[in-house]
């Protein structure tokens, strides 16, 4: 199997449909649904603003009535006159013009299947299969996804008119619907598998085990192959149909939900969607993104409505980033009352419909790209770590209003990623860990001009050894100072003329997580400096610190181009302690090595997503002001917000905030051109096109 999941990616043809945007409704059905009303349902799909319909085929149960012995039809479909649900809702949706997505489950089988065939599914370590709600789960190494698949989507095919088809749970079943965490699988096909891909190893026993790592990758390949085969085996029919699965086919998956339960502290990441959208888009541009909205809370409360706002959210940040948002609910429409949950996302449905021309040529257009880590780039044990430094860069970013794509970390290392990072002015590697491969990308990126901003441990091998060429260090110093080693340190990029008085100029700044200590490069240039730690009690002897000789950062020249490196966890100290401080000395420090075409004059809790369409940019403005822990709530309006155009004053150009439906006029501030908002809801979309 291919170590490179490059190589089983596949794009959308050029002349495909699926290129075009597309708004979806889903209606994931349950067996009680046998006797939906699909003329209602399809009316349902139109009112919400959506030309698509995801809805239940086959798998652990088919809504038409299969001949597959290996299928089991949903038991209530005889009461139906037709005895085939799906079949009557691609009737009721081709006479609306509305395309037909079919899903499929294949991750469960019945008793009777799991009887006949004990080799297609998951085993534990001691051989035991894994049940859940009498289904017994099916392992993707196994003949039932690697070859049964291909029979159900054949029979499907031959019978409907279908425009799409859509895997749901298409993994290896390492965590079930309770959130427990299963070992990896021990089956035949998987012992096999996994021996041949690591040369006769055996498979591990749990995630702790030293071939776990590997164990991944190869759960990596092997889905990546399967999804490639699916694609290439639709491809076949001869017809425009798209697939959506995971990473890899031509119309990635994704989910917008309130997962915040897999968090530490259980805190929502408010920017799951728009992070996971743009990482996407950025890094694919020939395939397509489809986001499942989910509008109930929770996999274990799917009749618990979300609230308005937050399932909007899901929408808004999704169409801002390129992405094509799916709404989701479960059932035939009006069964659970979701009505109130989806009533806000609709008019994002509806807006999106009717500006179709200008998503279908929606492409991103930030000048900033911020690198995102991975569990591949993070050193054992600092998975979360690095994830808190990426987010809290991310929200300095967001809230000091510098409009940034996501660059999965992973992407670096393609072939041609050094000219894919040329369209931006600044990257950042927030404390990312190994780069590996990409690691030549980026030197390539800066030696031709870019400007690289690394903060932490980014770019730090095995054994401290430095990655990048271009980083203004010669070595990495052991050990850094970390976890109780940094109590009571600091770091101050201003002058501090009485400090032998103990007496201090702000801001001071303290310093959570990590400081990278290195011998830096001669000619490097180092602004400000640590305050290492002094004593903090009792009080009346924490006092003592004194100017160190490790910087606050550090800049260099490399080729063309520049590094600035913050050896310190800037992100991280900002998450933890959310001082406006941290972020303006993060802000400050970029701005003084970029300079951002648009900008605005906003409240922090208004996102900038910059954009270009036929020629205009687009500027998709989100009020995030109704964030809570584990939730949005309603959102606060925000007046008196100004668009910057940067070095722009006295250009003509046309502006309209669309939703709102007003013109904007520009004035001349010194440099700038300047527009004034209308009073941001939810969101507001602003095109702007220069004489």
């Amino acid at each position: 199997m291919p170590l490179n999941p490059s190589s089983t990616e596949r794009d959308l043809p050029r002349e495909s449909s699926w290129r075009r945007p597309f708004n979806v409704l889903q209606t994931n059905l349950q067996d009680i649904d046998a006797g939906m009303d699909v003329e209602a349902a399809a009316d349902a799909v139109r009112d919400y603003g959506a030309d698509t319909w995801l809805i239940n085929a086959g798998g652990i149960s088919s809504f038409y009535p299969t001949d597959l012995p290996f299928q089991t039809r949903n038991p209530l479909l005889g009461a139906r006159p037709s005895g085939d649900l799906f079949g009557d809702a691609v009737v009721a949706a081709r006479s609306r013009g509305i395309r037909v997505i079919a899903r499929f489950d294949m991750s469960k089988v019945a008793p009777r299947i799991a009887a006949a065939h004990p080799e297609w599914l998951y085993r534990s370590p001691t051989g035991e299969p894994q049940v859940y709600n009498t289904l017994s789960s099916a392992c993707p190494s196994g003949a039932y996804y690697q070859k049964r698949t291909f029979d159900v989507l054949d029979e499907v095919f031959d019978r409907y008119d279908v425009d799409g088809v859509f895997f749901n749970w298409f993994n290896f079943n390492e965590r079930d619907y309770d959130e427990v965490m299963h070992a990896p699988c021990h089956c035949e096909a998987c012992r096999a598998g996994f021996a041949e891909f690591s040369g006769g190893r055996s498979l591990p026993a749990d995630m702790r085990a030293p071939e776990f790592g590997l164990w991944r990758r190869y759960v990596t390949a092997t889905l990546g192959g399967l999804t490639a085969r699916i694609v290439d085996h639709v491809g076949a029919r001869g017809r425009d149909i798209g697939v959506m699965i995971r990473r890899g086919a031509p119309i990635e998956y994704l989910e917008g939900n309130n997962a915040y339960r897999a968090m530490p502290g259980k805190e929502l990441w408010p920017h799951a969607t728009a992070e996971a959208v743009s990482a996407q888009v950025t890094a694919r541009p020939d395939a397509s993104v489809m986001v499942n909205c989910v509008a109930f809370i929770d996999a274990t409360y799917r009749m618990g409505a979300e609230q308005p706002e937050h399932f909007a959210q899901y929408l808004v940040q999704t169409v801002a980033r390129g992405g094509n948002p799916s709404a989701y609910y479960f059932g035939a429409p009006g069964r659970l009352p979701m009505d109130r949950a989806v009533s806000v996302g609709r008019e994002v449905m509806r807006f999106r419909s009717e500006h179709g021309e200008l998503y279908r040529h929606l492409r991103p257009a930030a000048t900033v790209g911020l690198v995102r880590p991975d569990h591949a780039s993070a050193a054992p044990g600092t998975y979360w770590d690095v994830i808190e430094e990426f987010r809290g860069v991310y929200s300095a970013l967001l809230e000091a209003h510098l409009p940034f794509d996501v660059l999965p970390v992973a992407d670096l290392a393609r072939p041609g990623a050094d000219t894919s990072l040329r369209r931006y002015d600044l990257v950042v590697l927030p404390d990312v860990g190994v780069l590996g491969d990409g690691a030549r990308a980026v030197d390539a990126y800066v030696r031709g001009g870019g400007t690289l901003f690394v903060t932490g441990s980014s770019g730090v091998g095995a054994g401290g050894a430095l990655e990048l060429a271009s980083s203004p260090a010669l070595q990495a110093l052991a050990p850094p100072i970390e976890g109780e080693g940094l109590r009571s340190t600091y770091v101050t990029d201003v002058p501090q003329p009485r400090i032998d008085e103990y007496c201090y100029e702000g801001p001071v700044i303290p310093v959570f997580g990590r400081y990278q200590r290195f011998a830096w490069k001669p000619g490097a240039r180092r602004s400000g400096a640590l305050l290492p730690r002094a004593p903090f009690g009792p009080p009346e002897l924490s006092y003592g610190h004194v100017m160190g000789g490790d910087p606050d950062h550090v800049r260099s020249d490399f080729g063309a181009g520049q590094v600035v490196h913050i050896p310190w966890t800037i992100g991280r100290t900002y998450r933890e302690f959310g001082k406006t401080e941290i972020r303006d000395h993060f802000a400050d420090v970029a701005r003084s090595v970029l300079r951002v075409p648009v900008t605005a004059d906003v409240h922090e809790s208004v996102e900038l997503v910059v954009g270009s369409s036929g020629g205009r940019t687009v500027v998709h403005l989100i009020n995030h002001s109704g964030a809570r822990r584990r939730s949005y709530g309603p959102h606060v309006p925000v007046p008196g917000g100004r668009l910057r155009l940067t070095g722009r004053a006295g250009a003509d150009c046309t502006a309209t905030a669309l939703v709102s439906g007003t013109p904007l006029r520009g004035e001349t501030d010194g440099d700038d051109l300047v527009l004034a908002l209308p009073t941001l809801d939810l969101y507001e979309v602003v095109t702007i096109a220069f004489e």
